[in-house]
């Protein structure tokens, strides 16, 4: 009787630490794949440089939407978030993970929008080489939905979405 609780206690143990090591990996994963490269994108120019986006996959494990979570904007101006996310979005399509179907762009948890990874992985590429930036931002606007997955309207302007994201309300 004593040796089968001591193999139970055993057992119970092995999970727990099997459990333990996933969680860390699975973590470890979205830090060394997506949230590295994103802050070090950040960080690379001034303007973007006072942003905070808290990247990772959504849950952690869907790989099929990309969270980027605005936490901080420090001294950027309104549109440079956008500025930002093109930067985050050029370093994930050069790195090794891509930029997933999905890309969900929030305020404190709160969903604002949604963009199709493939529409901003081309703005992304696009923006730098663009000689009229207002062009590829206007463009990003149009591809944006809102949390109920509808496109903004055509009142929308690149101040009032960039302000909506910053803020997190209309």
């Amino acid at each position: 009787m004593e040796l089968r609780v001591q193999r139970e206690k055993k057992r119970r143990r092995s999970w727990v630490v099997a459990l333990v090591v996933l969680v860390a990996l699975v973590w470890g994963l979205n830090y060394v794949m997506i949230s590295r490269p994103v802050a070090a994108a950040l960080a690379a120019d001034p303007r973007t440089a006072g942003i905070t986006l808290a990247a990772h996959l959504r849950y952690f494990v869907d790989p099929t939407t990309l969270s980027l979570d605005l936490r901080g904007v420090g001294t950027a101006d309104t549109t440079d978030v956008f500025r930002g996310l093109f930067a985050a979005a050029k370093a994930l399509a050069d790195g090794s993970w891509g930029i997933p179907h999905t890309v969900s762009l929030s305020r404190g948890g709160a969903l604002v929008y949604t963009v199709a990874g493939d529409d901003l992985r081309q703005q992304a590429h696009d923006f730098p080489l663009a000689r009229k930036p207002a062009a590829i931002l206007g463009a990003l606007v149009r591809a944006l939905r809102g949390p109920d997955g509808k496109p903004l309207g055509p009142e929308a302007t690149v101040e009032s979405a960039a302000r909506r994201w910053v803020t997190g309300h209309p």
